[in-house]
């Protein structure tokens, strides 16, 4: 396996996480608010 590859499909993965995890909060305060 290459370990460039690995390592962008990891952070793109991280990036990815942030994201969906920003986006539940958001909705979630102001569904709340």
């Amino acid at each position: 396996m290459n370990n460039i590859t690995f390592n962008k499909f990891d952070y793109m993965g991280l990036i990815g996480g942030a994201a969906l995890l920003t986006a539940v909060v958001y909705a979630l305060a102001h569904v709340l608010a």
